[in-house]
């Protein structure tokens, strides 16, 4: 673990210009420099440096960062690893903090383990060697149309027939057969009725893989934490695959097959194929499409999407063109909308996989194939929908809801939009009664969430006409101003207007630390965003705040969370740099020239805009069939929100 003082001894010491500059020609321009972004092709700069505030961005494709962020990018790095990328360039020396003994234990189980996995996986390389090898695993190998190059990047092997083969050559290289055990390298034989004894003898167990054909499986950072073997027999009582099982190295639901092969494809491709086995990968990778990864058989899961969403937000989906390879895929795609993913599907003929439709076509035919028929999700799944229920209303009308239902997972309000109008476009339906049906799913996942969910649920409206552009019904653009001024200017003081009491001519004034002002604003009408990152960054200045500990831009832009230190260099970035204008003896103010205005601002406007999305939600309701009851009742609350309305408005008024 390294200490936050050396953290923030590599971050005062760490010149962004200088870190940047190794890999990018670098120019000034004022105070800033200018380059040619590294991460997306271009032919005139756009990415802008800051030494000042020790961030850069790129206006063509938009990332940003500070300078750990631009490391772990170009470098394809975590963490850790960026900053001991710069130590080293800077010369600072990372003493990690004592632990525990239980950590140091746990740490030496893992190194023990992934040790114990990389001798296995030479020895089943090697294997491929061996006379029984070549006749039964290589030869394979080769009938799948993989060449020498191919083998040796994934790194493919032979386990011997033999039970014990691999047990006996790691205890004879000194390896111990607790780590064979806990790898999920070798089993233990148990009669049936006995216990599982706590350390088996040799005597007792077997290797897991024997006469398979091995795919290692990496992680990342590509160490071999796990396995895959395939039978070659054609007993159909013997698995066709076996997998390691779950480690303290490898959990299959955060892992992907391939992904250290893939991800600066993925990076430079802007997207990531998806498709289901090992020989899919591998013979994507060998027709030059080397921006594939596998779930190696499972549904796509939540850790797996958001691996993927550190390299890039578009997903493509390769799937067998029948209904049955349609259901496997759809299983992982809520997840991955639910994640803000763009999702894609290919569609491949009745009699291909992906590994064998990549073996018949060259790789500028698969490209053209797969950029020629990547149709997006939403779209691709409305216009099946329409096929299988044509001339049946009642199945019509159910798989119309289930289409609903996927978009109602859809976190940003622009998309869901967008593709409700699409669905009315394809299945001849009115947008009005699609946006009824979406806000039953919305109100429906809203009640089932759990609380951390609820805080960053979006307020649906149904538009007033097909016509009109319904991203204008959200507060997204109030909430990054008032989370951009609360980390800008947290810890400074500024004057605020009071309420005058009865009788008083003047107006009282006060003075308040900014965070104060906000969080107690907020905390008292309960307010919540919609933007899951403001609400991140909100939630963590409410905890610093109860610490008692600084609210500072400096903090958030050197967030280890690459999504918060982004979103806080995408608030600090100015777009345009005013001009020096104290020569000509003109005197131009700033916004800190005024803070407690543009406090009040911030937070009224987001009030305000709350109050109004909830009024026009609430008049879709009114306009819905209701009892006396119920449109007394809501007629009433309507009358409330309108008056807190012309208050905000007074506020807002005031303060402008």
């Amino acid at each position: 673990m390294i200490p936050r003082e050396t953290i923030d001894t590599i971050f005062n010491t760490a010149r962004i210009d200088e870190v940047v500059g190794d890999f990018v020609n670098l120019k000034k321009r004022g105070v800033n420099y200018l380059g040619l972004c590294p991460f997306h092709n271009e032919k005139n700069p756009s990415f802008t440096v800051s030494p000042v505030k020790g961030i850069y961005k790129c206006f063509g494709c938009g990332r940003g960062g500070n300078v750990v962020n631009f490391v772990m990018e170009h470098e394809q790095t975590d963490y850790v690893g960026a900053m001991k990328y710069l130590a080293k360039k800077y010369n600072i020396e990372i003493v990690e903090k004592e632990r525990a003994p239980e950590e140091i234990e746990l740490e030496n189980e893992r190194e023990s383990l992934i040790i114990v996995c990389s001798f296995a996986q030479k020895f089943f390389s090697d294997n491929l060697e061996t006379e029984q090898g070549k006749a039964i695993g290589l030869s394979y190998l080769e009938e799948r149309g993989f060449t020498p190059e191919t083998i040796q990047k994934f790194q493919l092997g032979y386990a011997p027939e033999s039970h014990k083969a691999l047990m006996n050559a790691a205890l004879h290289a000194g390896y111990k057969l607790k780590y064979l055990l806990q790898a999920g390298l070798v089993s233990s034989r148990v009669k049936e009725g006995e216990e599982t004894p706590a350390e088996p003898l040799p005597e007792q167990c077997y290797d897991r893989f024997a006469g398979r054909v091995i795919f290692p499986i990496h992680n990342v950072s590509g160490r071999v934490i796990a396995f895959g073997g395939r039978t070659l027999r054609k007993d159909k009582t013997i698995a066709k695959y076996v997998n390691s099982p779950e480690t303290p190295l490898y959990h299959k639901s955060n892992v992907l097959y391939g992904i250290n092969l893939a991800r600066r494809a993925i990076t430079a491709e802007d997207n990531c194929f998806l498709v289901e086995g090992y020989a899919d990968v591998i013979s994507m990778h060998q027709a030059s499409i080397e921006n594939t990864v596998s779930s190696s058989g499972t549904s796509l899961t939540v850790e797996q999407v958001r691996l993927i969403r550190r390299y890039t937000p578009n997903l493509t989906i390769l799937y067998d063109g029948d209904e049955a390879g349609l259901k496997a895929s759809e299983r992982g795609l809520v997840i991955a909308l639910k994640e803000g993913m763009n999702v894609k599907l290919v569609t491949l003929p009745p009699e291909d996989d992906p590994d064998t439709f990549a073996r018949k076509h060259t790789p500028e035919e698969l490209k053209r194939y797969l950029k020629a028929n990547a149709v997006d999700f939403i779209v691709f799944r409305t216009r099946t929908l329409a096929k299988l229920s044509e001339g049946d209303p009642v199945k019509r009308a159910e798989l119309i809801r289930d289409m609903v239902q996927a978009i109602a997972h859809i976190p940003e309000m622009i998309t869901r939009s967008l593709y409700i109008r699409e669905c009315s476009r394809l299945l001849h339906i009115e947008e009005a009664v699609l946006w009824s049906e979406l806000r039953k799913a919305r109100r429906k996942l809203f009640d089932e969430a759990p609380s951390n969910i609820v805080a960053n649920r979006q307020t649906e409206s149904l538009p007033r006409g097909t016509s009109e552009n319904v991203s204008v019904f959200t507060c997204e653009p109030q909430e990054k101003e008032l989370v951009r001024v609360l980390v800008k200017y947290g810890e400074e003081e500024a004057t605020f207007i009071g309420e005058p009491e009865a009788g008083q001519e003047e107006t009282p004034t006060f003075t308040m630390k900014i965070a104060d002002y906000i969080i107690q604003n907020l905390k008292a009408d309960s307010v919540n965003f919609e933007s899951l990152l403001c609400q991140r960054i909100y939630d963590e200045c409410c905890s610093m705040f109860e610490r008692s500990e600084k609210i500072n831009e400096d903090y958030f832009l050197r967030h280890s969370d690459e999504d918060m230190s982004s979103f806080s260099v995408s608030l600090a970035n100015d777009n345009y740099i005013m001009s020096d204008w104290s020569r000509r003896s003109i005197g131009i103010k700033t916004e800190r020239d005024h803070l407690g205005v543009t406090v009040e601002k911030a937070v009224y406007s987001l009030k305000s805009r709350r109050v109004e999305l909830m009024i026009k939600e609430l008049q879709e309701h009114i306009r819905q069939p209701l009892n006396d009851e119920d449109l007394g009742k809501m007629q009433e609350q309507q009358r409330r929100l309108d008056t807190a309305k012309r208050m905000l408005k007074k506020k807002l008024g005031r303060v402008i």
